[in-house]
């Protein structure tokens, strides 16, 4: 064999068992679409499959977007695997119409057919394969470099995303070329790819041969850029989600400790709000959003709203992060003994015992009190619970003479959404009994037979 090719199939066998791309017995589902990186890729599988203990099956769409020539496509991918005897499975897909229908680009609408559609052949412990190469790769952390990306976007195309996986990112398009024609391997061109009116094909036709005639191995010290970047972008990631592991410690949804977030060194503290943004699919910020979201974590002030209606806010001692457009429930619940509950934005949730005479020498100066006074004898053999809202809360307000639910009440109130998870929610036996800003139910209020009386007093974290 040519040692050329020699070290090209090395390479791609280098590429597969680092990332442990194949567990033996899976399926490979090879997205063929007859252009030589992807004739490359399912040839290599045809001829190693025995070799990986791997079932292969190909995989082509036609999009129905380039007319004779995508029907052509088709017909040879078809040729193709019938001549290396490989499983063969195609989708006629309208994707113009598709996307219309969806109000989607037709770009995005196209992978997301496509990758529907190999999601449906390699069942749930398959392996989808895609022929991206270490030209592709560079050109997509040049495009990415083009837009002003941070370090995620500079790393390139990532050998393995879930089940997904590109066993030929460590060669270039010419060592691709170099291994069909070594195998005598005919593919199909795809016109579009010489329209430089695409930003990709810009750079891949005008920029990426500047680069090389700079330095010949200009992909490969690409790669090596990436790996190291990749490689601190990970540590960056597990330090950040460490912390917002401990941020969380006592909530739920999307509110975390404001100090624990703000004790985090910068860089870590901006990779914490890409992971919160990426746990909410409808979110692309850019780098302007998450430095805005930074400074009101820092400031320990203020609100931000970022596309895919993400809001932001800071209240307190807890951060919020949530869509605006629906009533998120950040729930909680903390344990209450001794008359006491450390909330989780580190405020403390207290009842205090007051006599009778001292209410009402307090009242004369303070006639909010009343709110927060409540019959001590009602709830004193109850078990009680503090707590965050929860879909479907109501109780009655005492003095109001009507049973209101919360979100109701917060309405009224203009209590703003990403705010309301913070208000506390003390719970007797099945009873809601006191809300933060809204005061005692009818049903525990304090009146003239009342014989002991506690103030609910919430204090803030210094």
């Amino acid at each position: 064999m040519n040692k050329g090719v020699e070290a090209i199939e090395r390479k791609i066998s280098s590429t597969i068992h680092e990332w442990d791309m194949l567990p033996r017995g899976c399926t490979v589902v090879a997205g063929l679409s007859g252009g030589a990186d992807s004739v490359t890729m399912t040839h290599f599988f045809s001829r190693h499959a025995s070799e990986y203990g791997i079932k292969l099956t190909a995989a082509h769409v036609n999009h129905g977007l380039r007319g004779k020539d995508a029907d052509s496509d088709e017909q040879f991918v078809r040729s193709f695997c019938e001549n290396y005897s490989i499983p063969l499975h195609v989708l006629n897909a309208d994707v113009r119409s598709i996307a219309r229908q969806n109000s989607q680009g037709i770009e995005e609408c196209g992978r997301n057919i496509r990758y529907s559609f190999f999601r449906s052949l390699c069942g749930e412990n398959g392996r989808i394969a895609t022929a991206h190469t270490l030209s592709d790769s560079a050109e997509t952390s040049l495009m990415n470099l083009a837009k002003g990306a941070g370090a995620k976007g500079l790393c390139g195309i990532p050998p393995v995303r879930g089940n997904i996986i590109r066993p030929i990112i460590g060669i270039t398009r010419g060592e691709v070329e170099e291994y069909c024609k070594f195998y005598s391997l005919q593919y199909v061109t795809d016109r579009t790819n010489f329209d430089d009116s695409f930003a990709r094909n810009k750079i891949r036709l005008h920029v990426m041969p500047v680069l090389r005639e700079i330095n010949p191995e200009f992909e490969n010290s690409a790669a090596r850029a990436s790996y190291i970047l990749r490689s601190d972008e990970e540590y960056l990631d597990s330090l950040a989600l460490e912390g917002l592991r401990k941020a969380k410690a006592l909530l739920k949804g999307g509110a975390y400790r404001l100090d624990e977030l703000q004790q985090m060194p910068h860089a870590v503290l901006l990779h914490a709000i890409s992971i919160i943004f990426g746990k909410m699919k409808k979110s692309r910020p850019d780098f302007s959003h998450i430095t805005a979201v930074e400074r009101i974590i820092n400031s320990g002030a203020g609100s931000v709203t970022c596309p895919g209606g993400i809001q932001c806010a800071v209240s307190g001692n807890t951060f919020f992060a949530g869509i605006q457009q629906h009533d998120e429930y950040a729930e909680w619940s903390v344990p209450f003994s001794l008359n006491r509950a450390v909330l989780p934005d580190g405020r403390s949730f207290e009842l205090h015992k007051v006599s009778a005479e001292a209410v009402e020498k307090r009242q004369k100066i303070n006639k909010l009190l009343f709110n927060n006074l409540i019959n001590y004898d009602t709830i004193l053999n109850m078990n009680k619970l503090v707590r965050s809202r929860r879909p479907g809360d109501a109780y009655r307000p005492a003095r109001r003479g009507v049973k209101k639910t919360l979100k109701k009440l917060f309405n009224e109130a203009k209590v703003p959404v990403m705010k309301r998870c913070r208000r506390v929610v003390f719970q007797c036996g099945d009873e809601i009994v006191w809300v933060e800003g809204f005061g005692v139910s009818q049903e525990a209020c304090v009146s003239e037979n009342t014989k002991n009386i506690a103030e609910i007093i919430i204090k803030e974290c210094r």
